[in-house]
């Protein structure tokens, strides 16, 4: 018999698959024990010995009883095996007692240990922790250490403080003897933003959902726990919302002024260093002080309503709280305000139109009546109405040019970009120099979203000249920077626009979880939640999607995408080097689909065009906008 035949007749591969398979899920258990629960490091590391020797046991074991029939135990296997035990003995030995004896610990970690801050950074010093997502949601993951360095590079820019990266504090941390890992841990945090050298850290979470989040940060004294300040943005942009909190935070450094929580139960400083059970107490005192304000409060209701908006679903309690503000007060157009968005998102339209009356009616400000009635109906995609009450608004403050992003920004929803130049041709002629440089931006914007790059950038050049005419800088800057986007869209070098570059490596990587997540966020900043739409961002956004969607095997979601960028752009993609294969993409969509026997899709545009001549349209079948193909007839 050979060897081979022996050592599967005696189950040795099949012992050997299982004691590995055994082993890996072992350690996948004891590593998150000693990364979430306290457990001492020495537990992983006596469990690494005793795997590795009991590997070699287990195929002895084998090899002397596998084979059918009782087996005597050896003199040879009774040697083998206690020596493994012996080894065993020793090393688990060896371990405890390092574990417990401080002086080995020092010198095994030789060197690199840093006992105390090497140097003190200052009063206005900072170091910046990890963020943790508290969504509940695995894909917001990215959301944690995205937030944390968008955070850290905000404050770095100010100039006014000194910074500590997330990476220098992880650094310091493997040079402890940590392994690698993506938070740093409760118990350790402010010893570790200590020994950086930095007065202060910023701890922070991110709650919510990827529409409707809300960052928190924490500002928090390093000599004794206290926290400085507390600050909390809300909303869908991350971008914006790191901006928001870096800006709080920097004001309350630069000023040197210490603050506590208003509700605080106490004034006491918080001890955080070993023990987040004070912590979690103190945050309980500040949920008893909230309790405990004026039941009257409006502007408690409010802060309420922030909350619930905050979650998804929970519309019916942020109404009711509303309807609590409106007993108390019931001129409270505010509260009117929320109540007519919740009637939009929920679809009621008629309580939508009774409520924007109604909010028009008690909202004393005249500007406010006309551009809050605006974005109300524009939300409900009522963009002729939304365009009178933009028109009143600009009325009322003639020099806002936000009004007049948020007027064109309705033709360019409702796929209107003629209508657009016709409505801005108007204001080329102000006698207001912001008011006419902002009118032919928002011209070249029209021209750009149906792909007439040349004449966008002549827009453009005209909204730069205003500001050399004027002596105003920033409105010139404003023209050459939209021009420079055209620019960089048309440039093979350069790539599209301001797109962040990590999403094409993600597509290269195949990696479409994450590459959708960067693309929701650039669609919310420049897309969802701009005042004015950007044609470039707007297009490249679809583009990408198509991608991501393609990556993520949505070939029905992937050809609506495409179908609404070659709607607009489909006579110009060839000039555009990374959007250019957006058809052949979209043919070959059809093309599998058909393949595997289903009804073949609508087909992509064909032909191109020269500028101003009418470009050709998707074919029937692709919906403009709810991102699906609709039904053929």
């Amino acid at each position: 018999m050979s060897w081979f035949e022996r050592l599967r007749d005696r189950h040795i591969f099949r012992t050997a698959f299982l004691y590995l398979g055994g082993a890996w899920a072992s350690m996948e258990a004891i590593g998150f024990f000693v990364d979430n629960y306290g457990w001492s490091r020495t537990v992983l590391d006596v469990a690494v010995l005793l795997i590795v020797l009991g590997f070699p046991a287990a195929l002895i074991i084998a090899w002397y009883h596998g084979e059918s029939g009782r087996q005597q135990v050896q003199r040879t296997e009774a040697s083998l095996l206690l020596t493994l035990a012996v080894l065993a003995a020793i090393g688990t030995f060896r371990l405890s007692t390092a574990a417990e004896n401080p002086a080995s610990q020092t010198d095994r970690s030789g060197s690199d240990a840093i006992p105390a801050a090497t140097v003190d950074l200052g009063e206005r010093s900072v170091a910046v922790l990890p963020f943790v997502n508290s969504t509940g949601v695995d894909s917001l993951d990215w959301l944690g250490p995205g937030m944390s360095d968008m955070l850290t590079t905000n404050l770095a820019q100010t100039g006014a403080l000194r910074v500590v990266s997330p990476q220098r504090l992880f650094e310091l941390l493997r040079q402890e003897g940590h392994e690698e890992t993506d938070q740093i841990p409760q118990e350790r945090a402010m010893d570790i933003a200590a020994r950086s050298g930095a007065r202060t850290m910023v701890h922070g979470s991110i709650l919510g959902t990827a529409d409707d989040m809300a960052l928190d940060a924490q500002l928090i004294d390093l000599s004794d726990g206290t926290i400085i300040a507390a600050e909390r943005a809300r909303g869908s942009d991350v971008f914006a919302l790191a901006d928001t909190v870096a800006d709080r935070l920097a004001s309350q450094l630069a000023r040197g002024e210490e603050y506590q929580f208003a509700a605080a139960p106490e004034k006491s400083p918080i001890e955080l260093t070993g023990d987040m059970d004070k912590f979690r107490e103190y945050q309980a005192g500040v949920r008893t002080a909230w309790d405990k304000l004026d039941s009257d409060s409006l502007e408690v209701r409010y802060q309420l309503v922030d909350m619930l908006e905050m979650m998804p679903g929970r519309e019916d309690e942020a109404r009711k709280v509303l309807e609590e503000i409106i007993a108390i007060s019931p001129d409270e157009a505010r509260a009117v305000g929320h109540l007519a968005r919740i009637a939009i998102v929920q679809g009621d339209t008629a309580a939508a139109d009774s409520l924007i009356v109604r909010y028009g009616g008690l909202e004393k400000d005249e500007l406010k009546v006309h551009a809050g009635s605006g974005q109300l109906l524009e939300r409900a995609a009522r963009f002729d109405e939304a365009r009178t009450a933009y028109r009143q608004a600009l009325r009322v403050e003639p020099d806002n040019a936000m009004l007049l992003d948020l007027l064109a920004r309705t033709y360019l929803r409702g796929n209107d970009p003629a209508g657009a130049r016709i409505e801005m041709e108007a204001f080329t002629s102000s006698p207001i120099p912001a008011i006419e440089s902002e009118a032919h931006l928002l011209i070249g914007d029209a021209w750009a979203w149906e792909g007439q790059f040349d004449e966008a950038r002549a827009a453009y050049g005209q909204a730069a000249a205003v500001g050399v005419r004027e002596g105003r800088p920033e409105l010139e800057a404003a023209g050459r920077e939209s021009g420079l986007w055209v620019d960089a869209l048309l440039d093979p070098e350069v790539g599209v626009s301001r797109i962040n570059s990590s999403v094409w490596t993600l597509l290269d990587l195949g990696r479409g979880e994450t590459a959708l997540n960067l693309v929701e966020a650039a669609d919310r900043l420049y897309v969802k939640d701009s005042d004015r739409l950007y044609p470039v961002e707007y297009h490249s956004i679809l583009y990408l999607k198509g991608r991501v969607y393609e990556l993520l095997g949505k070939p029905r979601a992937a050809m609506a995408v495409y179908g609404r960028l070659l709607k607009s752009w489909g006579g110009v993609l060839d000039e555009i080097p990374r959007l250019s294969d957006a058809a052949e993409r979209m043919s070959a969509i059809q093309a599998e689909w058909v393949d595997k026997g289903g009804r073949p899709p609508p087909p992509p545009p064909g032909g191109t065009r020269t500028p101003g001549t009418p470009r050709t349209e998707v074919g029937a079948g692709v919906s403009s906008g709810s991102g699906e193909p609709a039904p053929r007839p």
